[in-house]
């Protein structure tokens, strides 16, 4: 038995997204994407951090941020019998931010939750008693759609030191599984499976971060997040229809959930030329259930980044320059039979100030490349390469103009 791919193209292309809500996107924008997915104690005041909406408070007083960013993505898929290489793009993820007061900082952005894009087929022989030999078999499988995530979110810092904010995000979009298997052979009836959900509803996350003053500006910023374990509304249908037979239309009444999360991390900064991270997420996707079952496994997740700033204030530009590095390691939660997949990445990115200045307008580059799954006997490996462009805009709209 093998997997063999047919050509396809949006959003994301891999067999994976085959099972529940697809491939999974951790939120994160242009700098945490470059430091391994590093977000829950970063506390940057020159970038949009959405993954700890405590980290809000940390921009300037006077600056108006956005942020949009775009990634490709270039992927392998092997297994004993054959390969296959596909290219996807797409606009990843918008944001902004601007603050209230010098205690008050808000941002709100549309990001990225799940992708599903699939489009492949297994043809395998069987024996039959009833064909006194071997059977045909090929199964196709299609998939498309994805869950987005519109946010908005506020950031308090109540004293010095610690800030303390919370994320309300609506989820929505639309996804569809088909499954089709047909037989060489006339006496066996060919069947054909297809899920719709149709997704719309209201979650939130709350995050903390404390940022710990040490000696020669030196400082370990500990932050953390909750998001709840959440029932979702949504509209889903499974349809079978066996040919020549009838079509079973299932409406589906039981609950769609998202996982209960926690995350924790830590930073150590140094002045402004040096961040080290690490980071833990655990999503409790056991517990949820899909389509009225609960099929998926607990997901794990580490992170580990860095960034170094030479100088900010060097007349050389290379001096300027944001230099990151990152890796993260992951369970995956989808399982295939008793097997749970898991993936593993590094990144590297440089971030290019288009002037010099406090908070200038920087131009991040990330280049990514990771695996998932392997090419064992009935399974597929992925390997990918995946390059993002982000462009953080930073704008001093609140600096009041003194007229002579």
């Amino acid at each position: 038995m093998g997997f063999l791919f047919s050509s396809y193209s949006q959003n994301t292309s891999s067999p994976y997204t085959r099972y529940g809500y697809g491939s999974l996107v951790d939120a994160g924008a242009g700098l945490s994407k470059s430091m391994g997915g590093l977000s829950f104690g970063l506390r940057s005041k020159g970038f949009i951090n959405p993954g700890n909406p405590a980290s809000y408070t940390a921009i300037d007083s006077m600056t108006f941020r956005f942020e949009l960013g775009a990634e490709a993505k270039i992927s392998t898929y092997s297994d004993q019998n054959a390969s296959q290489t596909t290219f996807d793009a797409n606009l990843s993820y918008m944001a902004l931010q601007f603050p209230i007061t010098r205690w008050l900082g808000v941002s709100a952005g549309i990001l990225p939750y799940s992708f599903v894009g699939y489009d492949f087929y297994q043809e395998e022989k069987q024996f039959s008693s009833m064909t006194n030999g071997s059977l045909n078999a090929r199964y196709d499988y299609k998939g498309e759609g994805g869950i987005t995530q519109a946010y908005f979110g506020l950031g308090v810092s109540p004293f010095k030191n610690f800030s303390v904010g919370v994320n309300l995000g609506y989820n929505f979009g639309d996804i569809e599984h088909s499954s089709d298997v047909s037989f060489t052979t006339a006496a066996f009836r060919s069947m054909c499976q297809t899920k719709k959900i149709s997704v719309s509803d209201f979650i939130w996350k709350a995050g903390v971060q404390y940022e710990i003053a040490l000696d020669n500006q030196k400082s370990l910023t500990i932050g953390a997040i909750f998001e709840p374990k959440s029932k979702m509304s949504v509209n889903a249908s499974q349809e079978i229809y066996v040919s020549s037979i009838d079509t079973v239309n299932i409406e589906n009444v039981d609950g769609f959930e998202t996982p209960m999360t926690i995350g924790l991390g830590v930073v150590y900064g140094f002045s402004d030329r040096l961040n080290v991270g690490l980071d833990y997420k655990r999503q409790n996707w056991s517990d949820v259930k899909y389509f009225g079952e609960k099929q998926f496994a607990d997901r794990n997740r580490i992170a580990a980044g860095a960034e170094f700033l030479p100088n900010k204030n060097s007349k050389r530009y290379l001096e300027r320059v944001q230099y990151r590095l990152g890796a993260n390691y992951s369970d995956s939660y989808v399982k295939i039979g008793d097997d749970q997949l898991n993936e593993f990445s590094l990144s590297a990115g440089m971030g290019f100030p288009l002037k010099k200045g406090l908070n200038p307008t920087v131009i991040n580059f990330t280049f990514e490349y990771g695996n998932m799954g392997s090419s064992s006997v009935g399974k597929v490996r992925e390997q990918y390469c995946k390059f993002v462009l982000n462009a953080t805009i930073n704008e001093r709209w609140f600096a009041k103009r003194k007229i002579e």
